[in-house]
């Protein structure tokens, strides 16, 4: 891990590991806490209650349900990537100082979660679509045994294609305390703040979430131009929900097959070395991943600027039904025609599309925000080539 705090705790995955597995290992995948974890003795757990309210007139108000009755409903595994809001804030910080922990690429990972759908439960409490849209319920709101509190809006809740689930499982074993045991809420597709650690209520409401983590500056991506927060009124701007669109690079080389590589790569071993402006092919390798279940359609790949794109070849992930794409993608390119810089660099960026026909915008500099939040732009890496 590349850690950023303990207390609480706050860490990535470095590069070199993230594109490793394409599930991260629990032991690997990034952390982060708001506050220390909730620590449950063995009688914590077996008196463990998920308390649902029924704020309307359908149904019973409250609902109690033990994990032994969560674990009892039918099992859903949901292969969801979480991202923190915040994840690569640190190149922001090259514009102007953002506020908040300054994520490398590194605050995502992918995991296969299982559990009950939370459709289930809201149904068990007498609440349908039809129900919730006659008595204006329009919010579920989850809050934490550690006080956080976050909501969603009911339509992801109760839609069977959203594949909101409680998680009682993650990659096969018992959630682990870092995430969020005993049960976690698990909001595909959305920023991983609504995927709420440590689940111990969830209220059906008209409003949305109380608290700085939904209605406070936290997830809030404020206009480049203001630099101190209370200048605006925060109500009037939105909260992070559904995720953008992202790609990252894991890994360069250069190709040692291609003849005018291999040129180059003589020169630089000490017979001459290599000049800017000099150009070379490289191979790179990464990931990609789009909010709102949103299939990533391709990604690019550039080593001289944007004057030419080399269109990668998706490896894993391809495969996810149709806007139900809740995991990232891995994706491996060749060929990547790239132009050595003044120090001897050649640097290679990466954007993805999305089947919305969104892309990746060039720059973060029109993107800065105080809270360092939504960095979304081409993902740039150097390597080394003489």
């Amino acid at each position: 891990f590349n850690v950023h705090g303990d207390q609480p705790m706050n860490a990535e995955v470095p590069t070199s590991v993230l594109g490793q597995s394409y599930h991260t290992p629990n032991d690997l995948f990034y952390i982060r806490h708001h506050h220390p974890v909730p620590y449950l003795k063995t009688k914590d757990v077996l008196d463990y209650r998920l308390n649902l309210f029924n704020s309307g007139t359908s149904g019973p108000a409250t609902l109690e349900l033990s994990l032994t009755d969560l674990q009892s409903l039918p099992q859903h595994d949901v292969t969801a990537t979480l991202q923190c809001g915040g994840n690569r804030r640190g190149e922001y910080n090259a514009k102007a100082r953002t506020s908040g922990t300054a994520w490398g690429q590194g605050a995502i990972s992918n995991a296969v979660w299982t559990g009950p759908r939370l459709r289930d439960v809201l149904m068990m409490a007498g609440v349908t679509e039809e129900v919730a849209a006659k008595e204006g319920l329009c919010h579920v709101i989850f809050t934490s045994l550690d006080g956080m509190r976050s909501s969603i809006p009911f339509r992801k809740a109760i839609d069977y294609y959203g594949d909101t689930i409680l998680a009682l499982k993650m990659n096969g074993d018992v959630l682990p305390r870092d995430h969020g045991f005993p049960v976690r809420v698990i909001v595909p597709g959305y920023n991983a703040v609504r995927s709420v650690k440590w689940v111990s209520s969830i209220v059906l409401s008209d409003e949305e979430a109380s608290g700085p983590w939904q209605r406070g500056l936290n997830y809030k991506v404020l206009p480049p131009s203001v630099t101190n927060a209370n200048s605006v009124n925060l109500d009037e701007i939105s909260t992070m929900m559904e995720a953008s669109l992202f790609s990252g690079i894991t890994g360069i080389q250069l190709m040692s097959g291609h003849e005018t590589a291999k040129a180059e790569a003589r020169k630089s071993k000490g017979k001459k070395k290599m000049k800017a402006g000099d150009r070379v092919f490289v191979a790179a390798s990464g990931w990609a991943w789009a909010g709102g279940g949103r299939n990533i359609a391709r990604v690019d790949v550039t080593g001289d600027g944007g004057e030419n794109w080399t269109t990668a070849r998706v490896i894993k992930g391809g495969d996810q039904k149709y806007q139900q794409a809740w995991a990232w993608v891995f994706w491996t390119c060749e060929g990547i025609p790239a132009v050595v810089g003044k120090d001897g660099t050649v640097e290679i960026a990466s954007k993805a599309v999305d089947i919305s026909g969104n892309v990746q915008p060039e720059s973060s500099d029109h993107m800065w925000n105080v809270r360092g939040l939504a960095n979304n732009s081409w993902y740039r890496m150097n390597l080394f080539v003489g």
